[in-house]
Order: C-alpha cells, then structure tokens, then sequence
C-alpha cells in the first residue's frame, strides 16, 4: 500500500495495489483512548453529552453507546492504600442506590485512599474495609454512626477519634429550628453556633463551662411532662432533650482537633467527594447499577493522587 492524498477530514488516503481499493487505517488503541477522553469529559469535568458530540462531530446517540461501551471495559487501576501517619483518616460513607448500594470511602485529607461498595452500612462491612488498609494514621474523623465506631476500635486500638462538628450541629440544627420557641431552645442553639468558633482550650473550657450551666439551669424545664389519654405520657421537651444528650455523648470526641492535629468536619469527603458525586448522579440519571459502579470508580480513581502530583 502506498499513500494515495488525505481525505476531507484531513486523514491519510491509502491505495492497495492488489484490490486497487483506497482506504484510511484506523488504529484501535487511538479510537479507544478518544472513547476514554469522553467518559473523563462527561463524569470527571461535567460535560453535556451533546456539548461532546457537537465538538467532535458525531451524533449524539453513537456518542452515548460509545461512552457506555468504554464504561463497561473500565477497569480500576491500582492505587496505595497505605496511611501516612502524619495524616488524618476520615472515613465516611454516601448511598448510590438507596438501601441497594453504598460506598465506603477512606480519605487521608489530600487524596482517596481506598473505597468499597457494599449493600448495606455496618460494623462488619466496615471492618472489612479498614482490614485493606495498612499502616496508622494520625487519627480517624467520622460522623460517628454506631458500626463505623465499632470497626474503627477494633482496627485502630487507642487511636484519637474526632466526631465531625459539622454533623453534630446539622442534627442540632434540625432539632432546635431556626427560631427556637422557648428561651432554653434559644440559649442552647447559640452554644451550638459556637462550635464552629472554638480554636484552643480556653475558648472549649468555657464553652463546656456554659453548657454545664445549661444543663443545671434547665434540668427542671426538661423533666416536665405532657399527660396523655389514661396512663400515657411523654416529655414535653423532647426535641431539646435530644440535643442535650447529642452534646453530652460527642463532648469526649467533639475537640481532639484541639490537640491532635485532626481536622474537626469530614467536609473533605462530605463537600470534596459526595457532594460532586451526587452531582453527577444527578445530571446522569437513567444509569444501570454496573454503569453507577464504574462511573464511582472512574470518579474516585481520579482523585487518588495527591495535589502535588502529576
């Protein structure tokens, strides 16, 4: 064969010279790696499927089946999954498909260390995640759910665990209101704003001091009781005796970022890595479960790389 002009899309025109036909030759490796750079534009970057199509000139349903197709060969590099001990360890998880699949992330703050799909959140799924895990990190920050602190003490004896802040005051928030009716509810929903403000050990003595000051200023208020048909009764303050006890059992792990170097919210995950994940859910809906799979992996795989690397 022998090189025979370009055609109109300026690729080379070859000329066999024992069919006397004329043709391109496509190499598979380069249509392939196109392929990839469209599902990396359309997960990883947000692209419209049809902003694709328009600037590579294809239509925009042979566009989706290509793109469906490289999803269905991805498949998952191979990543460190080794903690740094100067680094914190925050873990938490984000529903897929609700009570169908969810997965179980570990970031080190600066990067994804690892991640797991499972059907369900618990103590020995987690636990089998953090099994994969090797070394000791700084600490763990998490929000907390019950099996997560179960696999967490299992696998990380003595370890400085700090409960995310952010968590805390969101479920505070929702208990208390914005316009708390009572001068208790008003009064603790300022000393559940101040959180956020604390940043050494004499701003969290005298925050803990207030809320001990709270709770004895109050304790009657709370023990009061709504009477209900025949022998039934509840408390009246329920929803601010909800609050008080979320406090009292986070106070132990609520500042170990005062003195561990711990950050004290899991928003790396919760804004860096759900928040955009849920995005893309969002804008690609319709999605089989195994495409919903790849498509975290490809998400998560690109964010397995420090900042500082390249």
């Amino acid at each position: 064969m022998w090189r025979h002009g370009k055609t109109k899309q300026g690729k080379v025109r070859w000329f066999c010279t024992q069919c006397r036909k004329t043709g391109i030759r496509k190499r598979a490796d380069v249509t392939n790696r196109k392929y990839d750079r469209w599902v990396i534009e359309w997960i990883v970057e947000g692209k419209k499927l049809k902003h694709i199509a328009k600037e590579y000139g294809y239509h925009l349903q042979y566009v989706q089946q290509m793109i469906c197709r490289s999803l269905a060969a991805y498949s998952t590099p191979e990543h460190n999954r080794t903690l740094d001990p100067t680094r914190p360890l925050i873990l938490d998880a984000t529903w897929i498909v609700w009570r169908r699949l969810v997965v179980l992330i570990a970031h080190d703050g600066e990067r994804v260390i690892d991640w797991m799909f499972a059907p369900t959140e618990n103590s020995l799924i987690w636990e089998q995640f953090l099994s994969r895990l090797t070394g000791k990190p700084l600490g763990c920050v998490s929000d907390a759910q019950k099996g997560l602190l179960q696999a967490i003490m299992c696998r990380f004896e003595h370890l400085p665990r700090q409960r995310c802040i952010a968590h805390i005051t969101r479920q505070a928030r929702i208990w208390l209101t914005r316009r708390p009716k009572t001068k208790a509810g008003a009064e603790l929903l300022l000393l559940v704003n101040t959180l956020f403000k604390i940043k050494n050990q004499e701003e969290k003595k005298i925050w803990e001091k207030l809320f001990g000051i709270w709770i004895e200023t109050y304790a009657d208020f709370l023990k009061e009781k709504t009477q209900g048909v025949g022998k039934r009764w509840w408390y009246t303050h329920r929803k601010l005796r909800g609050v008080r006890s979320l406090l009292i059992r986070a106070q132990s792990e609520m500042f170990a970022y005062l003195e561990h170097r711990l950050p004290s919210t899991t928003n790396h995950l919760e804004g860096g890595i759900n928040g955009p994940l849920k995005f893309v859910f969002k804008e690609h809906r319709g999605l089989s479960l195994e495409h919903k799979k790849q498509i975290v992996n490809l998400f998560l795989s690109a964010r397995t790389k420090r900042k500082n690397q390249h």
